[in-house]
């Protein structure tokens, strides 16, 4: 029995270490996202998925297998947006309320998906960093 339980820890000490990413990608994501918070990492068959917090915001990341990094989302509130952006929604969405964002990092393209309401309508839009708005889905929230 002892031989079995012993065998079993073994496997799952193995299992762990090749799960967790090595001191490289580490120091890496260090550098790239500095004072991260409640950092957990998870094995994937595309890589490696990091989730922590970083100035009060929430963030995932993709590392590939060979510790390259692959893209990002970060969670937001809209209050860092870009400012050629907010004044494309302040012009285009005049009176809105931003509910929420998502910004989405893949190399060097930023793509920002933000949601907000005005009046009873929802808006759920896709705007490139230049402040092009790539897609635009419109959603009544008055009930009939």
């Amino acid at each position: 029995m002892k031989t079995v339980i012993v065998y079993a820890l073994s496997l799952l000490i193995m299992a762990s270490a090749i799960a967790a990413p090595g001191s490289s990608l580490q120091q890496k994501f260090n550098e790239t996202f500095p004072n991260a918070k409640n950092v957990k990492w998870t094995d994937d068959k595309d890589g490696f998925f990091v989730s922590f917090t970083q100035n009060g915001n929430f963030k995932k990341a993709l590392y590939n297998k060979d510790g390259d990094f692959v893209c990002s989302w970060k969670y937001t509130d809209g209050n860092d947006l870009p400012v050629n952006i907010i004044i494309k929604l302040n012009k285009k969405f005049e009176g809105s309320k931003i509910l929420g964002v998502t910004e989405y990092t893949a190399g060097e393209n930023i793509l920002y998906n933000v949601k907000l309401s005005k009046g009873e309508k929802l808006y759920n839009l896709d705007i490139l960093s230049d402040g092009t708005i790539a897609r635009q889905q419109k959603f009544n929230t008055q009930v009939n």
